[in-house]
């Protein structure tokens, strides 16, 4: 499948549509509330100074199959939110929009050293594409991650800017003393 990328615009009908219209089981919110979405683009959380959103466009179908949320643009350390249909997970769509995300924002931000992202621990599918994508497990949090009233470990990883211009991965040196 040919994917490819756009900002989003002035789209808050979309973005009520496509975040109500299926369930984010790993992230914060599993079922998005109509008006809290709304909300939080009336409050400018998808575009402002630090923070960039785009679609993961289907180029054959010309479907919006996805959404991408770049946080801290203007930051060194950048973190996102990627977010896949449904029916289009586990089709290799997030390891190209994971590598478009690296990227995009190594070449469009200079000031970027670092990616961050976190997911719980038991996306086993999410940690596995970021151990494909020069990301690094950096960070294991116990009882850090609130969903639906419980409390999940999470995990973090990032890519550097270096590791990215030299395709390589650096390992974690776990044995700190």
């Amino acid at each position: 499948m040919s994917i490819t990328f756009e900002s989003v615009k002035q789209e808050v009908e979309e973005l009520v549509q496509f975040l109500t219209s299926d369930s984010w089981p790993y992230h914060g919110v599993e079922n998005p509330a109509e008006s809290d979405i709304r909300k939080a683009y009336e409050n400018g959380a998808y575009h402002n100074e630090n923070t960039r959103t785009f679609w993961i466009i289907d180029q054959g179908g010309h479907q919006k199959i996805g959404l991408i949320r770049l946080f801290d643009v203007s930051d060194p350390i950048v973190m996102f939110d990627l977010r896949i249909r449904g029916e289009y997970r586990g089709k290799g769509i997030g390891k190209s929009a994971l590598s478009w995300i690296v990227s995009h924002v190594f070449s469009e931000y200079p000031e970027a050293i670092r990616i961050e992202g976190h997911t719980r621990v038991d996306n086993t599918a999410m940690q596995a594409l970021f151990a494909k994508s020069l990301f690094v497990l950096e960070a294991y949090h116990r009882k850090s991650w609130r969903q639906a009233g419980l409390l999940f470990d999470s995990v973090g990883y990032a890519v550097i800017r270096e590791d990215w211009e030299n395709n390589k991965v650096t390992p974690i040196p776990w044995s700190i003393k």
